[in-house]
């Protein structure tokens, strides 16, 4: 008895091992690039190398073509730019450029290829094909281009995402309503890490009074209103999914300051005084991106403060 009761008990930890393991699996923090690449004939292109290289990184993936024609390039961090390289011994050469990866979105490269001796190489800037595809559902993505030429005066990534009509913010609340939905009911993750107000003790729906990461250190954030990805869970709005800058073979980043204080906010509304109390509030901070080994290894570090 005392040996099969250390055997059921062994599987249900087993058990419980495995329910943590399958819950703690987060949603999409990277992209891929796949497609179909086929000769002139419509034969698919078996044996075809297909490069795939990160160009601020210098960081490369190599992929062969199946005797179907297709490739899968998975695990790609987010942004870009990226350059595609389709390398055949028969048919000649195609290059892609500046190719910029969103999150959990396949972008795809499809290909019919050219006779070696009609032209040696093609160079296209841009995609293959203009839509992306793979997507988990209906979403919004914005890339660190909206980031950066968006308006963000509280340094909050709500400023961004509410130029998706189906987002909205309460601004005396700061919660974020999508679609109708209860703001309880939403989910804030940052690389696959959940960062909820699971205590309720905020309007706003952060673990804290204000952004828990610096808005600098984003590279990507997705609105996902309804996933159909089984590695999504634990809310039934919308999943607010953020993705955090890496470094690269330059080094790059930046300072910001900013201040205000009563003085410069009005004090009447249709010629009543207000009061605005006595207060001054400042916010700094910085952000670095370097490389430790080139091609290979990476720090980004950012630094804010209220």
């Amino acid at each position: 008895m005392k040996t099969q009761l250390r055997k059921t008990a062994l599987s249900l930890a087993i058990a419980a091992c495995v329910g943590v393991s399958g819950a703690a699996i987060a949603n999409e923090t990277t992209s891929a690039i796949k497609g179909q690449i086929m000769g002139p004939n419509g034969n698919p292109a078996q044996g075809t190398k297909v490069t795939i290289l990160h160009v601020p990184s210098g960081s490369v993936k190599s992929t062969e073509v199946n005797a179907a024609g297709y490739f899968t390039a998975k695990g790609l961090r987010v942004g870009g730019p990226y350059k595609v390289v389709v390398d055949s011994d028969v048919y000649a050469d195609q290059t892609f450029n500046n190719i910029i990866l969103n999150i959990g979105n396949d972008y795809p490269v499809n290909v019919t290829l050219k006779p070696a001796a009609n032209i040696e190489q093609i160079v296209v800037t841009g995609s293959a094909i203009s839509t992306m595809s793979g997507g988990t559902g209906p979403a919004s993505t914005f890339t660190l281009t909206d980031l950066e030429n968006t308006p963000a005066i509280n340094r909050d990534l709500k400023d961004i995402i509410r130029i998706d009509p189906r987002v909205t913010v309460d601004d005396s609340r700061g919660s974020i309503n999508c679609g109708g939905g209860n703001p309880r009911f939403n989910s804030l993750t940052l690389d696959g890490v959940r960062m909820n107000d699971n205590f309720g003790l905020s309007s706003n729906g952060y673990p804290t009074i204000r952004a828990p990461f610096s808005f600098d250190s984003i590279e990507q954030v997705a609105v996902e209103l309804a996933p159909f990805n089984v590695q999504y869970g634990g809310f039934t709005s919308c999943n607010i999914n953020a993705v955090t800058k890496s470094g690269g073979n330059d080094i790059h980043g930046g300072v910001f300051y900013d201040y205000t204080n009563d003085s410069m906010k009005g004090d009447k509304i249709e010629g009543e005084k207000v009061d605005n109390g006595d207060y001054s509030e400042k916010r700094y901070g910085f952000n670095v991106g370097l490389p430790l080994i080139e091609d290979t290894l990476f720090l980004f570090t950012s630094y804010e403060k209220l």
